[in-house]
């Protein structure tokens, strides 16, 4: 087990700016970079405006409750305290089961030094929220979700018929489905039609059941999302990496429940 050295913040010296206690996977104890289902230590930092202190390392074995403890459920336990987790990727599952113990999981800091990402991230929990209009001057819409019975029917129809070529095409075996972007133009350079085929849909949908969300390209997603939640605004998926690929994903919910895919492009990974 390594064993670090935990530089402790005296009571006498303790900032009075109320510190965001942050939790971290890494492998070398200096860069985000390591996996959620990796990680058997966890480095613990209170983090304020002057800066961040290693307070403390908490390793699974240490504090499981048994043999048969369910890992994740003991990770949820040891990091109560912690308001957020960041680490290089973490699933779906893993993800909602923090966010229900009040623990938000993000990786969307991975291979940054440790010091840079706890900063960041305590920037766009912390920055005040202001009654200036969002700057959507780099925002775009993407493109709309729409689930089909038949995918090779829908290519063709918008293909032959309505002059659109297919940009980007994925079977998902894991989770079946097939799912295909179609548009005009040069790649992705104008909004998008994205298909989703289920693989196990026996029956046809209702023309209220086909439509899946509309996606919108942004930027600054955390603080964006941040400000959403301080508006009171749903989000069944809070900012975090995405399976394929390297964009940073969120889905919120209009007035209506309408789904809205939120996402902002990264430079691509090196771990």
């Amino acid at each position: 087990m390594t064993t670090h050295t935990l530089e402790r913040v005296s009571a006498e010296n303790t900032p009075a700016t109320p510190a965001l206690r942050i939790a971290v996977g890494s492998r070398d104890g200096t860069t985000v970079n390591l996996h959620f289902g990796q990680t058997r230590e966890f480095l613990v930092y209170d983090v304020t405006a002057e800066g961040a202190a290693l307070i403390a390392g908490r390793c699974i074995e240490d504090h499981a409750l048994n043999e048969e403890e369910d890992p994740r459920d003991t990770v949820c336990r040891m990091l109560a305290d912690c308001k957020v987790l960041l680490v290089a990727k973490i699933g779906r599952m893993p993800a909602a089961k923090l966010q229900n113990a009040g623990i938000e999981a993000i990786d969307a800091h991975v291979g940054k030094p440790i010091e840079t990402a706890l900063t960041d991230v305590f920037a766009d929990k912390t920055l005040p929220q202001s009654d200036e209009p969002i700057d959507a001057s780099t925002f775009r819409l993407a493109h709309a979700m729409l689930r089909v019975a038949d995918i090779e029917r829908s290519i063709d129809f918008y293909t032959r018929l309505l002059g659109m070529k297919v940009l980007e095409q994925r079977d998902h075996k894991k989770n079946q489905f097939t799912q295909v972007y179609l548009g005009y133009g040069d790649g992705f350079s104008q909004m998008a039609l994205e298909l989703v085929f289920n693989w196990m849909q026996e029956e046809a949908y209702a023309k209220g059941d086909a439509f899946g969300h509309i996606a919108i390209q942004v930027t600054g997603i955390n603080r964006l999302c941040n400000r959403l939640a301080a508006e009171g605004v749903p989000m069944p998926r809070a900012p975090r990496g995405q399976r394929h690929g390297d964009n940073i994903i969120a889905f919120i919910e209009d007035p209506d429940g309408h789904r809205i895919e939120l996402f902002q492009r990264l430079p691509p990974r090196h771990q």
